[in-house]
């Protein structure tokens, strides 16, 4: 996956796509590290071109003559939860995308659980996990390779997901990357640092 610095696309914008901005001012580019471009009014119909002829995470979206895609005027930095001690998230496995309430497990040390009743609908797994349970016995479990955003923070993270039990956990190598705060049995705050 290709991973430019702001001065290498900028470099590589003026190289190859600095003659759109007479023309196409505004329109939303595709730009591949070789030089090719895509030029288009709608973001996701030059996103799916784009794909289809350069390939899965090997280009940037940018606007001619504005270079950003997109201007974020606020982005949330703190969610809180009256649902004691439930989070909303938002979290995509394959072709299943939902919003739920997991339980913030801090003595889950992995990143999101779905109850098991999903098996039949992932599908094969993407790998067999080895887990630990809190009686010390080891089991098989099947993960697969997902998404999750904990809803008001709305920063996207790639997840293995386990299947396993019978709700949503929400574990550590989600909730580390946040401060969170149980506040005595009647909130979970949830803020970025």
């Amino acid at each position: 996956m290709w991973r430019p610095t702001v001065d290498e696309i900028e470099q590589l914008y003026e190289r190859h796509a600095k003659h759109l901005e007479a023309t196409h001012w505004g329109k939303f580019l595709a730009l591949a590290p070789d030089g090719r471009y895509l030029v288009g009014e709608d973001d996701v119909a030059v996103v799916e071109e784009a794909i289809k002829q350069f390939g899965q995470g090997n280009f940037v979206l940018l606007k001619v003559g504005v270079l950003y895609s997109d201007i974020v005027r606020h982005l949330p930095t703190r969610v809180v939860s009256q649902r004691y001690p439930y989070l909303e998230v938002a979290w995509r496995v394959r072709h299943i995308e939902r919003s739920d309430w997991a339980y913030a497990d801090t003595g889950f040390e992995g990143a999101f659980i779905v109850p098991d009743i999903y098996l039949s609908l992932l599908g094969q797994e993407d790998v067999l996990s080895f887990v630990q349970t809190t009686n010390g016995q080891g089991h098989q479990v099947a993960a697969f390779i997902g998404e999750v955003t904990v809803i008001g923070i709305n920063k996207t993270m790639l997840a293995r997901t386990l299947a396993l039990g019978s709700e949503f956990l929400l574990g550590r190598r989600v909730l580390d990357r946040y401060k969170v705060t149980f506040g005595r049995g009647q909130q979970v705050v949830v803020e970025k640092v």
